[in-house]
């Protein structure tokens, strides 16, 4: 059933379509693609995706390990699958006592999901709404989504090495685990908003349960970077700094003979009794958001209510920019107005529909976290992105974001619509309601765990 609900709607389809049959007609001219630099990763072979991924067992201690460094060990689809798998097989082999998820390299733990790879999955097969459970792009997210429902609900300790940058996909691999060590050299963001998707991998969740007040709405709605031990441990999302010099060493610790505990709570303390050695205290009191805090807050977490006010998403998040703005205009101190000025910067640089999405699902979450709601269970969440998540990657806006941002680089994508003001709460709905049965992640077949 096709919902043409706004007036950019149809016109942003029809900018889809045109892409796309552009798309194939330069295929069977021979002439360069509009992607043309790009080799999609799944025609790699399937030792290509093995040696991606390495699985191995070290004395009672699974370990996957992200082995792509020249693509900054971004993840595609086969690894995904693969690395599900492995984990499963590790819940299930009574001799693995814990899991670790580290990556090869020191650049990258994990710059996120295969994007371009999914971009051009839909210039291949156009879809208007809900895509067939064997699309590319459905099949991307089935793994992804299932993946981080049985990280949350993993009986043993899961333990992730997040050394270097660490960004969507990657953020979800290892945020939703037990223990998340991080390095001098890790730099987090998330930057969906950017490229015309949304931050998802239950980000909400993180924002809603571990980042101190409206801080992971703010991370969300900028892609602020996070680089420092600091910032990553006091927002919730690093538990432990490990210099990076310690990681080799840290390493050979958790990989000594483990002995599988009846409960996990035991289970977790052979784990820090190895990692208190390396693990250095962090003032977190010193870390620039926790400066930036009443800032955010003054800005930002009046937004998470913004449905109890009868506004729209589009018109809370302009209230935001207002709110930046006074901060910006204001403000005694300069780093003050230097924060107000650079959320504004990014803000205004977003797609308009991915920033109005985002505020609508993160209020959600955060007010489900709340009420003990529908989604404030992994299950739910899930089922909700994976509605969200397919519908962004079909329209306009996340075609022309890749190209504009990953692809032709130029950096001046033409959003549809361009203005928060055109996008309404309609449209939103209709991007987060539940697909047909026969179309909806179904957890039976995907949960491994």
């Amino acid at each position: 059933m096709q919902t043409l609900l706004r007036p950019g709607y149809r016109h942003g389809k029809q900018l889809l379509h045109l892409q796309c049959n552009l798309y194939h007609a330069l295929r069977l001219t021979g002439l360069p693609s509009l992607d043309s630099s790009f080799t999609v990763s799944h025609r790699h072979s399937t030792a290509a995706n093995e040696e991606h991924l390495l699985v191995r067992k070290e004395a009672g201690l699974g370990r996957i390990t992200i082995n792509r460094p020249k693509a900054l060990n971004a993840k595609n689809c086969e690894m995904v699958e693969a690395a599900h798998q492995a984990l499963a097989d590790f819940v299930k082999n009574k001799e693995a006592a814990a899991v670790l998820i580290d990556s090869s390299g020191d650049k990258a733990f994990c710059a996120g999901g295969d994007i371009r790879d999914i971009r051009q999955a839909v210039l291949d097969s156009c879809y208007d709404k809900d895509p067939p459970l064997d699309h590319r792009a459905a099949r991307v997210f089935q793994a992804e989504y299932s993946l981080m429902c049985d990280i949350v609900n993993c009986p043993i300790p899961y333990i992730s090495l997040c050394n270097g940058i660490w960004m969507g996909f990657g953020v979800g691999f290892a945020v939703h685990g037990d223990i998340r060590v991080v390095t001098e050299n890790t730099m987090f963001a998330m930057p969906e908003n950017m490229i015309g998707l949304w931050p998802d991998v239950g980000f909400a969740r993180v924002a809603a349960t571990k980042a101190p007040g409206a801080t992971g709405l703010y991370l969300a709605l900028t892609g602020s970077r996070l680089k420092t031990p600091e910032d990553l441990l006091y927002a919730g999302l690093g538990t432990h700094f490990v210099p990076s010099g310690q990681v080799p060493a840290l390493r050979e610790a958790l990989a000594k003979p483990l002995k599988r505990q009846p409960h996990k709570q035991h289970g977790m303390q052979q784990i820090l009794d190895r990692l208190q050695p390396y693990a250095q205290e962090v003032d977190t009191s010193s870390a620039q958001l926790a400066h930036d805090q009443p800032a955010i807050d003054y800005c930002f977490k009046p937004a998470l209510g913004y449905k109890a006010t009868g506004q729209s998403a589009g018109q809370a998040v302009l209230k935001i920019l207002s709110m930046l703005r006074e901060v910006a205009d204001n403000a005694q101190a300069e780093k003050d107005k230097d924060f107000a000025k650079n959320a504004m910067k990014s803000m205004s640089a977003a797609c308009p529909t991915s920033l109005c999405l985002s505020l609508y699902h993160f209020a959600q979450v955060h007010a489900d976290t709340r009420s003990q709601g529908p989604l404030s269970n992994i299950y739910d969440l899930m089922k909700q992105e994976y509605c969200g998540a397919t519908r962004m990657v079909s329209r306009h806006d996340f075609i022309e974001g890749v190209r504009a941002m990953m692809v032709d680089k130029d950096k001046s994508p033409k959003w549809d619509p361009k203005d928060l003001s055109q996008v309404s709460d309609e449209d939103l709905e209709s991007i987060l309601d539940a697909m047909p049965k026969e179309l909806e992640l179904g957890w039976k077949e995907q949960l491994l765990i």
